[in-house]
């Protein structure tokens, strides 16, 4: 009977960890890359930033110029911190499942997909550490109203599909069934591999109460990619929550999830033992594909430069391990009627002058045509947001109308230019819906032009 019985466990082992695993795990940083590969002889393949709400948007570097400066493979963080120096919080995840900060995920999604490559997105990550803004509990174990468990499942899942993206009519089934508003507009699509969306919680989590147990948190594996842990070492001894993190790893693989460290340090220890144990925990769970060290800077209570017998166990144990970037990581182009976002194709005379329109850069939401009197031809063309210039555009000698549109589809019949009319104007929401448009003579209102509700297109001409 115990031969039976064990060779039913050894069966049902075999099942469980039958899930897809590469030969060695992606070895990644957060920080200074460079600088990591002069302490430890690490080819990082993962590069990590950690954003508050809006960043790559309405305020840093725009997500496409970020995201080229965290090759080969940029991992993002997606916290709800509002703009520094503010501590304070810019959302809540209630607020993110009730679709308020959807316009943020819409710039994400466009930028991505404009990307084109392999990307790593951890939304709201270790959630059962109560020193993060999204948490779901105190210190002390009180619950935080807006961040409760519900809240934090449903605003990670509307992450997740609007970051995958696809048609308007996909996207709000599901939400619909989950009990969220629409997005009511097509979306790129950014397909898995290509993109990967990470869940990863704090192994052990802070407080220790059942309530915050990292599982309560789960938003359902049609919802993740690819599931996580993070884990530090504070004190010698290899004292870090081990079990919790072979806990999470067994739920992965049970799942037919892989699985990742996204972070795991030594919070201000020389511990070479925990790094030891970290080398034989990747060679020992297949299915860990991506291990990130927290972190790379000068003056960082985590930094191995002064750590010396850590950063001698990662050099010698840890580095070999590192593997390539994997194939999906190169991409492919991205797909759907929306991938490339708004645009515009000018025209001479009713008929396009180029074969693709020009696309508007992330987070524009308005268009400026500028024309010469005299003439009807364009002089310039500028996108806008917020009313502030991004720069011109490149506008083909001798164009003399425009062709506007949020989603592909048939051009609309144009409007044709009033007698005085020099600049014409566009405005559009983050759903891809024109809100307002007009012409004006010299700066000054000439005349309003009617739009309907959910118009994604416009056209103008010469006449």
């Amino acid at each position: 009977m115990l031969r039976v019985r064990n060779l039913l466990v050894a069966v049902l082992t075999a099942l469980v960890v039958a899930v897809p695993a590469q030969a060695k795990p992606q070895l990644g940083i957060a920080g200074d890359l460079p600088r990591f590969h002069t302490l430890t002889a690490q080819s990082s393949t993962v590069h990590q930033a950690f954003l508050g709400w809006g960043q790559g948007l309405s305020y840093g570097s725009p997500f496409v110029s970020l995201l080229g400066t965290l090759t080969p493979v940029p991992m993002i963080h997606l916290g709800t911190g509002q703009r520094p120096p503010s501590t304070r919080e810019a959302i809540t995840p209630a607020q993110i499942a009730a679709g308020r900060g959807d316009s943020y995920l819409f710039a994400l999604n466009a930028a991505i997909a404009q990307w084109g490559k392999g990307i790593y997105v951890r939304p709201l990550a270790e959630m059962n550490n109560d020193g993060n803004l999204w948490s779901g509990f105190t210190k002390s174990g009180a619950p935080k109203p807006g961040h409760e468990p519900a809240a934090y499942r449903e605003a990670f899942a509307r992450i997740y599909l609007i970051l995958h993206g696809g048609s308007a009519a996909a996207i709000d089934a599901k939400l619909k069934a989950l009990g969220m508003p629409p997005v009511a507009h097509d979306l790129a699509s950014n397909p898995f591999p290509r993109l990967r969306v990470v869940w990863s919680p704090l192994a052990g989590g802070n407080p220790r109460i059942p309530a915050n147990a990292a599982q309560n948190y789960y938003p359902g594996a049609a919802h993740v990619d690819v599931e996580g842990g993070d884990i530090f070492e504070e004190s010698l001894g290899d004292s870090a929550p081990w079990a919790d993190l072979g806990a999470l790893y067994a739920g992965a693989v049970s799942r037919h999830r892989p699985f990742s460290i996204p972070e795991w340090g030594l919070f201000g220890v020389d511990d070479d033992a925990f790094v030891q144990h970290m080398c034989a925990f990747l060679k020992t769970h297949p299915a860990t594909e991506e291990a990130g060290f927290y972190d790379s800077r000068p003056g960082s209570i985590f930094d191995l430069a002064t750590k010396p017998k850590s950063k001698q166990m990662y050099h010698g144990c840890i580095t070999p391990l590192g593997a390539p970037p994997p194939a999906w990581a190169a991409g492919s182009a991205a797909s759907g009627p929306t991938a490339a976002g708004p645009g515009v194709t000018f025209t001479v005379q009713g008929g396009p002058i180029a074969a693709s329109p020009v696309q508007a850069p992330i987070g524009a939401n308005g268009l400026e045509v500028n024309i010469v009197p005299a003439t009807g031809v364009i002089g310039s063309a500028f996108w806008i947001r917020d009313g502030h210039s991004l720069g011109p555009m490149t506008v083909p000698p001798g164009a003399d109308g425009v062709v506007f549109q949020t989603t592909a589809g048939t051009a609309p019949t144009p409007i044709t230019r009033p007698a005085g009319g020099t600049d014409f104007h566009v405005v559009w929401n983050s759903s891809g819906a024109i809100t307002s448009a007009w012409w004006t003579r010299v700066g000054k209102l000439l005349a309003q032009i009617p739009v309907t509700a959910g118009e994604m297109s416009i056209a103008m001409t010469q006449g």
